[in-house]
Order: C-alpha cells, then structure tokens, then sequence
C-alpha cells in the first residue's frame, strides 16, 4: 500500500511533465504564430478587434507561443502607438506573468523540492538560492526584471523556487510600466529614422540597459568602502 502511494506521485510529476512537454510540440507545429512578423499579420486580419487580439495572445504567450517578449512589446508600439501599445502589453503581461509562474510553480515545483531534498552534488548552493528568492523575492525579482532578461524565464524561475507569488507579482508589476513604454516607443519609432522621436528612443533603451549594471558597480563600490572603514 505505501509502495503504491510511493509510485503515484512519480507516474503523476512525469505524467504532468509529458503533458508539457506534448502541448508544447504540438503548439511549435500547428500554431502558425510563432514569429513577430507573423504576429503582425494576424493583428493587421483582425481589424478592429486587433487590440483583444494582442492582449490575449500576449497573455497566453508563456504557455503556447514561442515568442520573445520585447519582439512582441516592440510589435505593439509599431502597430499601436507608444501610449495604446504600452496599455496593450500592460495589460497582456500582468496576465502572462501570473500563468508563466504558475505553470512551473504547479507542474515542476515538487520535483525541484524532492531534488533539493536529496543527496546530490551542490546541494547546500542551491538550497542557498532557493532561500534567497524565497526571502528576498521582491528585490530579487526587480533586479532581474531590471535586467532585462526574458520575461518568461523569470516567470518559470520564480516558479521553480520557493517565492512567494506576492512578492514575484508586485516587482513584476513594477517593472513591466517603464519597461513596456520604452520599447513600444521604441517600436512606435522605428519606421521615422533620422528623427528625434527615433534618437530619444535609441537613448532610452540604452539608458534602461545600462542602468542596472550602474547600480550594481555602485553597490559594489559601497560595500567595498563600507569594508575598508
């Protein structure tokens, strides 16, 4: 009986990983959208309802579209406007953020707490991490959203960790307002080169990328100073 107990919750983790695995091909084969270019298209057939559109796909994305997200931000402003783009992606993303952390959180969370739990090499390190985004979740999250790493990806890892949705949400939230307006901008200037709307566009992507690694030379600084005392 406890042997069959033991089994179960093995066959339904791989059974749950398989099904992943399953829609995630089938969606790569028979879902035709899987490009910018090609999402572009769709919106331009879809006429007025183009913005529901969007933000659905945009919204999905994380669980059956293989599309980057700046691509899609980007597509949004050149489509949409930097303002009515920013909206779209806003509300698309608040979505998609929920369903890329719950898609590991209850797919694959188990699994990475019994790996965890085992006797395997580096475990101490990684309980260490884990511990951190628990605790830290808020701050960690900013700063890899800060960062600008894919948005999914650290949806799935939020997921795959022990952080609290809360903490993971709010900073997402955070994040996802200067970030939209900068590359729907971005993507609303790109077909006015040579114009100031386009430079002051280039800027701020510049701006949003160099930021964070100011901040962590900062701080870096800091703490060496702080040492040295």
């Amino acid at each position: 009986m406890n042997r069959s107990k033991a089994i179960r919750p093995k066959w339904a983790s791989m059974l749950k990983a398989a099904s992943i695995i399953g829609l995630s091909i089938l969606a790569y084969i028979y879902v035709p959208y899987t490009s910018p270019d090609e999402i572009t298209r769709l919106m331009e057939r879809a006429g007025t309802i183009a913005p529901a559109v969007f933000i659905l796909v945009t919204a999905v994305k994380p669980a059956i579209f293989f599309l980057p997200s700046l691509g899609l931000t980007i597509v949004a402003g050149t489509l949409f406007g930097p303002l009515w783009g920013t909206v779209y992606v806003i509300a698309g993303g608040a979505v998609s953020t929920i369903v890329g952390f719950y898609m590991t959180r209850l797919f694959a969370r188990g699994r990475i707490k019994e790996f965890l739990a085992g006797n395997v090499y580096g475990r101490h390190r990684l309980l260490r991490l884990d511990e951190k985004m628990t605790t830290s979740g808020f701050k960690t999250t900013l700063m890899l959203r800060a960062f600008n790493l894919p948005w999914d990806i650290v949806s799935y890892g939020a997921g795959l960790s022990g952080m609290r949705f809360k903490d993971f949400y709010l900073a997402s939230l955070a994040a996802i307002v200067p970030v939209s307006f900068i590359y729907t901008y971005f993507g609303s200037s790109i077909m006015h080169v040579n114009t100031p709307g386009f430079y002051l566009s280039i800027l701020l992507v510049l701006l949003s990328g160099a930021l964070p690694h100011i901040y962590k030379r900062y701080m870096k600084n800091r703490a060496r100073i702080v040492a040295d005392e």
